[in-house]
């Protein structure tokens, strides 16, 4: 299990040799920086949430800022929009969808795979090099609890358009990650380093108990002349959800003691 991750961890090195800038859907509720992972968001949660590239040439030039809403269904379909604003007032705005679904769900040494799509949708302006439409993809994504370190997850994929490079028809991309919850935050810290097919990315991403999550991220750091930063906000419910199920259960076990206590009480007389 190691090995596979120590070579994981090689290929993702590898990969900076034959980079080039290309990006494409930025933080998403269920992957890293820039590549989707094998998961999906659980039924019933949803994330909302809007992201800005930045340039490191003429002073940060701005690229089109998006918004986005990711929905789970059944545990096995995330099912995603993205409104995007162009950069200057002439422009039309771009409406795309996305979707993915999970074939296999993470169980001993079987791992989580997913398909999906990018970019669904006939007004992408293909001009801009952020979006790439109908990328499709297939993703398979493992953890493994290394000494020290702990859990960490190892991402692999496949898919066209947007994770392949110049005019090759098919690219791979690739990505580690690993979620702290360090006692002065008390906060949950996600760290992800990827390789997305054109270009290594790297983010960080503080989830606050209400839901709210702050992501920062760093894209291409192969090629510093073509660097590009991200910074993200959204809110997912995912934690809302969690506070329920554990108050849930907190009084199904208050009800069961408060059930013994009686039987006991009856039984004495």
């Amino acid at each position: 299990m190691v090995k596979k991750l120590y070579s994981l961890s090689i290929l993702l090195t590898a990969c900076l040799i034959f980079a080039v800038p290309a990006t494409g859907e930025i933080f998403t509720e269920s992957g890293l920086v820039d590549i989707p992972s094998g998961k999906v968001l659980e039924h019933g949660i949803f994330g909302v949430g809007v992201y800005a590239p930045f340039q490191n040439s003429t002073h940060f030039k701005r690229d089109p800022v998006a918004f986005r809403v990711n929905f789970g269904m059944f545990d096995r379909i995330e099912i995603s929009g993205s409104h995007i604003l162009p950069q200057d007032n002439d422009a039309s705005r771009s409406f795309l969808g996305h979707l993915k679904a999970q074939l296999l769900v993470e169980s001993g040494k079987i791992p989580d795979i997913a398909i999906g799509i990018d970019n669904l949708g006939d007004n992408v302006i293909q001009e801009w090099d952020t979006y790439h439409a109908n990328s499709a993809y297939l993703v398979i994504s493992k953890t493994f609890n290394l000494p020290r370190i702990h859990l960490i997850s190892g991402h692999i994929g496949l898919g066209n358009n947007r994770f392949a490079i110049d005019d090759n028809p098919i690219g791979m991309f690739v990505g580690l990650s690993t979620e702290l919850r360090p006692a002065f935050a008390r906060d949950d810290i996600k760290l992800s380093l990827e390789f997305d097919g054109a270009g290594i990315n790297a983010g960080i991403q503080h989830t606050a108990n209400s839901g709210l999550r702050i992501s920062l991220g760093v894209e291409t750091l192969n090629r510093p002349e073509d660097i590009r930063y991200f910074a993200a906000i959204s809110w997912s419910n995912a934690k809302l959800m969690e506070q329920i199920a554990g108050a849930n259960r907190l009084a199904q076990q208050a009800a069961k003691l408060a059930s013994q206590a009686k039987k006991e009480k009856t039984s004495e007389r």
